[in-house]
């Protein structure tokens, strides 16, 4: 049953929503804290977190405030069973976590998040107004980014640091942290342009690709500029022919997964990945994978609780481990943290929601015949996601642009499964400020 309702905010809501969806855009894509030192990023500062969890409570409250006097409020944190269980189990990780405490506070962080992420669609009013901010938005990112480069050059450019050595140096980071998140953020930015081409907005889209691609290359990161071109070409064949979704998904999700976790325990894998002349170790991460192994034999079921393992004194001062695994901040791989943090039943809830809802969500959509530039930009960023969790973890990251990239694109494959698009003539008759994106207001 479809519905359309009228909004109890008026002229509040049509003021505050583009502003919230602009605030929670530069939030990620900018953050508080611009060029921040490198020596800072690693270690954290107490300053810039106070900030950094301020704006995002903020943000939160602003955005509960919004969706609870809006018509499309029934659309939040959908499907709304399954986000109940996975919340659920995410508490009684946190019930049953190592350091108590630690997961409690991530917890917090994770449901602002996925409450953040889950409005973040149902703010503009319609498409038209969604392509103008992300325009607006991904221009100003780019100039904090060449900004730093050329104007702040001792942030925006890696310089020698004790934490990175030579390896980095000259490699453009711009305003985020580290060249890597900066490689990742062009890639998803190129996508975006590419987006914005498709709406009609071609000088604005071609500049931010070109502007974005040069500044990926220029990043050092060397897997995503390999994965851009990538990530175009399985999405178009993902696009063309539906009997290769599914295999292209899970299967390409599979292997990667096998050849890289698999090439740490299996010495054949290892010898296989080594013929082809790439670096069996994935730059030491096999060293992880190797001691994530031993760690998740021994708490299978419950996991280590949120934040519960990485870094924690008991794995700092672990002295039975002759390589530098204990130090590292993370598993390097999605899936890995997953049964670490969340046990064996979160790592399936993982499964479902990232990787087997979305194929649902794409195949109803195509069944239905609403493919759009819209759809294509969220298939390549969920893709980007999914292929990039074998090397990097992701889930439940807080502060991560990657992840709440990931999450703003799984809800917005969701409503343009479920929902009917509207255009900016219709929300404007109507009043609503459902979009798209945000769609009508939709109840089935």
């Amino acid at each position: 049953m479809q519905t359309r309702q009228h909004s109890g905010l008026g002229g509040t809501e049509t003021v505050l929503a583009p502003v919230l969806f602009m605030a929670q855009f530069l939030y990620m894509w900018v953050t508080v804290d611009p060029y921040v030192e490198i020596s800072v990023s690693i270690a954290g500062s107490g300053a810039s977190s106070l900030i950094n969890q301020l704006a995002a409570m903020s943000l939160f409250c602003l955005s509960i405030i919004f969706i609870t006097q809006s018509p499309v409020k029934a659309l939040v944190l959908q499907p709304r069973g399954f986000m109940i269980v996975l919340l659920l189990w995410l508490i009684v990780t946190t019930v049953y976590a190592v350091i108590p405490q630690t997961s409690i506070k991530q917890l917090i962080l994770v449901c602002i998040t996925l409450v953040n992420a889950s409005v973040f669609l149902l703010l503009p009013r319609s498409e038209e107004q969604f392509a103008r901010l992300i325009c607006a938005g991904l221009l100003i990112m780019l100039g904090f980014a060449y900004f730093g480069v050329f104007f702040k050059p001792l942030q925006g450019i890696h310089q020698f640091s004790t934490e990175l050595g030579n390896d980095q140096v000259g490699d453009w980071r711009g305003h985020f942290a580290h060249k890597n998140v900066a490689a990742g953020a062009m890639l998803m930015s190129s996508c975006y342009g590419l987006y914005l081409k498709d709406k009609g907005l071609r000088f604005s889209g071609w500049l931010i690709v070109i502007l974005s691609v040069y500044f990926l290359i220029h990043t050092g990161g060397k897997t995503s500029t390999a994965m851009l071109p990538a990530i175009l070409i399985i999405a178009f064949v993902f696009e063309k022919f539906g009997l290769l979704r599914w295999p292209i998904a899970l299967g390409g999700a599979l292997t990667i997964n096998f050849l890289t976790v698999g090439a740490a325990l299996l010495p054949p894998v290892y010898k296989f990945i080594e013929s082809l002349g790439v670096d069996p170790s994935f730059t030491n991460r096999a060293d992880i994978w190797r001691f994530a192994a031993q760690v998740i034999s021994e708490r299978p079921f419950f996991g280590y609780g949120l934040q519960g393992f990485w870094r924690s004194d008991v794995v700092v001062n672990n002295d039975t481990v002759e390589n530098w695994a204990p130090l590292a901040f993370n598993g390097h791989n999605a899936w890995v943290d997953a049964l670490i943090n969340l046990g064996v039943i979160g790592f399936i809830l993982m499964i479902i929601w990232v990787l087997v809802l979305p194929l649902i969500y794409v195949n109803r959509i195509f069944k239905q015949k609403k493919y759009t530039p819209v759809v294509r930009l969220y298939i390549r960023i969920w893709l980007y996601g999914l292929f990039s969790c074998s090397l990097e973890s992701m889930f439940f990251e807080n502060g991560s642009l990657l992840w709440f990239s990931v999450v703003v694109a799984i809800c917005g494959l969701r409503l343009q499964a479920v929902a009917e698009p509207v255009t900016e003539m219709k929300t404007e008759t109507t009043g609503s400020c459902a979009n798209t994106l945000s769609q009508v207001a939709v109840v089935r």
